[in-house]
């Protein structure tokens, strides 16, 4: 089946309904790979424990849509603004994960856990990313959010660059930056920051940066309508995604060298399995398909939408209070009240505070 062509000024802000679902579908694996359902001496829990995955979705979505939604108006001058850039970029993550903060804050001192001014600083501000000893602290998996806020204050910077150099410069430019704060900064061993170079590969913007530049150079060819033309590219997206995630498990199972595992999860997650994904995002917005349909349908785009809030508390002190308050819950009742309390949360804490924020 041939793609189907979209003209750049039919591109252009155009809403996407399928990307949402997916957000949706990257959320879950993550959760998969927190909450694995199978015993972990069989083959099939490494294979599960790869929906990590999901992160590098949202990474490469993430390039994708900013470009998508602010480089037109960025380099035309028309209706930009840095002051409602930067505005929206702070209510689309800070208000409910800052809630989500203090949350988890006040509930760990009332448990008697000593609570030190530097972690809670680090986590407020979103700096913990940067720091490898505190990269799990407060709201574990939020070390991401620091990756996606350094990718929203360059973005305007980056698409200039991109444009210029290429994505191939580009990354290789940003990947030798964190290299040389690893050398450099990191070699202060203050509070672990810039701590180690698998930490700056695997947790920081400079080590992931491909997979932002990936969305992005493909949100900017289809601006351009230079989109390549492949059959089925839907489809060869999906087996790219099931091949990186297929090597990678087999590596883990069959090979026990550390540095070769550490390799190839290098090779693979930061740089093949972003182009997967970038072949997935093309087939979603320029070929109708079975997957399509599904992941644009309207409960696809519920999910989506509160899909932030269930990635910030799926594990985390809400996670844990609905496992002690349903006794013996497994991870399918467990998985079906957070959907429902992350819509909740959606619903009447973040989208209005988010509505707040952008008309304020």
């Amino acid at each position: 089946m041939l793609a189907v062509n979209v003209h750049p000024s039919n591109s252009v802000g155009r809403y996407v309904p399928a990307l949402t679902g997916l957000r949706a579908v990257a959320a879950y694996l993550v959760f998969l790979h927190h909450y694995n359902p199978v015993a972990t001496d069989r083959g099939t829990h490494q294979l599960i424990a790869q929906g990590y995955m999901g992160v590098t979705v949202f990474f490469v979505l993430s390039g994708f849509l900013i470009y998508h939604r602010y480089a037109e108006s960025y380099f035309s001058r028309t209706h930009w603004s840095w002051h409602l850039y930067y505005q929206n970029r702070f209510a689309r993550i800070v208000p409910l994960y800052t809630l989500l903060l203090l949350l988890t804050s006040s509930i760990s001192i009332a448990q008697g856990k000593p609570a030190h001014w530097f972690d809670f600083v680090l986590n407020l501000t979103l700096a913990k990313g940067f720091f490898e000893p505190y990269k799990f602290s407060g709201i574990a998996q939020s070390w991401s959010l620091t990756v996606e806020e350094c990718f929203y204050l360059t973005a305007p910077w980056l698409f200039v660059l991109l444009r210029r150099w290429g994505p191939l410069l580009l990354t290789a430019t940003l990947v030798s930056l964190g290299l040389f704060l690893w050398l450099t900064i990191g070699a202060l061993n203050w509070h672990g920051l810039f701590g180690s170079f698998p930490f700056v590969l695997f947790y920081t913007f400079f080590g992931r940066s491909f997979e932002f530049v990936t969305g992005m150079w493909l949100a900017q060819r289809w601006h351009q309508d230079k989109f390549p033309r492949i059959r089925e590219v839907t489809y060869k997206g999906l087996l790219l995604l099931c091949s990186c995630l297929g090597w990678q498990t087999y590596i883990i199972c069959e090979i026990k060298n550390s540095e070769i595992q550490l390799g190839s999860e290098v090779v693979v997650y930061n740089f093949i399995l972003p182009v997967g994904i970038g072949l997935l995002l093309l087939g979603l917005v320029q070929e109708p398909s079975g997957l399509q349909r599904f992941l644009a349908h309207p409960a696809m785009q519920a999910l989506g939408r509160s899909s932030y809030a269930f990635y910030l508390i799926h594990i985390g002190v809400i996670a844990r209070l609905v496992q002690r308050t349903v006794s013996g819950s497994n991870s399918c009742v467990l998985f079906a009240l957070l959907v429902l309390i992350a819509h909740s949360l959606y619903t009447w804490i973040e989208k209005p505070l988010q509505r707040k924020l952008r008309s304020g």
